[in-house]
């Protein structure tokens, strides 16, 4: 499942893009925003895998919202305007999607992102972090779940607890494979170490974690219930 979410100052726009996603099973629409900044906010808090983008919005553009983003998701830029399509080249891309599209070409461009999605998790299974004096060599996979403290991670694995100095939004930038959801301002978890869920609380392993009111809308959908 593609984690995607969409920005467009269209009402319309954003209808078309609810309404192809209803169609496909291979997109879970997390949120639409209307507006670029609120986008951004939300895109610098949660890990997705895809934003359907539009280029020319007031008060901060599709291509200045990219410009403030370290590491970007997929985008496939949705918008009215042809010549905008060079500009799209600079930001890589999957596709350039001109108003008004049907469905057709909609699953087109999905099926770009699924095949860069598959070529990217072959490369994409682990990560590097400094460990006191040690770089140390995670698996994406390993990983149960992250707290955080201020400017410092704890990121625990099966095996043990890493502490690094890094933020959560420097690690969600780091192009998360699908499983991962936001669950509280401190915790991100590795949705399929879930063991159970009861009272707002994650049991993984021995672990119990909170889940806050203003990630659970959120995290349930992630999870699809």
């Amino acid at each position: 499942m593609i984690r995607a979410i969409a920005i467009d100052d269209e009402p319309k726009a954003i209808q078309v893009i609810q309404h192809h996603v209803s169609k496909s099973s291979k997109i879970l629409l997390l949120a639409v925003f209307s507006n670029a900044q609120e986008g951004l906010i939300f895109l610098k808090e949660n890990p997705i895998d895809l934003l359907f983008l539009d280029i020319n919005m007031p008060h901060l553009s599709g291509l200045e919202l990219l410009a403030e983003l370290h590491v970007k998701p997929y985008v496939i830029f949705t918008t009215a305007y042809s010549e905008f399509a060079v500009d799209s080249y600079i930001y890589d891309a999957v596709d350039y999607l001109l108003k008004p599209f049907e469905y057709n070409r909609f699953e087109m461009a999905i099926k770009k992102v699924e095949d860069r999605m598959a070529n990217a998790k072959e490369q994409n299974a682990y990560f590097f972090i400094k460990d006191g004096f040690k770089t140390i060599k995670i698996a994406f996979e390993d990983i149960l779940f992250i707290k955080s403290s201020g400017n410092y991670l704890d990121i625990v694995t099966q095996i043990k607890t890493h502490n690094t100095r890094m933020t959560f939004s420097e690690f969600i930038n780091k192009q998360l494979p699908f499983g991962f959801a936001r669950v509280h301002q401190s915790y991100l978890v590795h949705s399929s170490k879930i063991e159970k869920i009861e009272h707002n609380q994650i049991f993984i392993d021995t672990h119990k974690i909170p889940i806050s009111t203003k990630y659970r809308e959120l995290f349930y959908k992630n999870l699809g219930t």
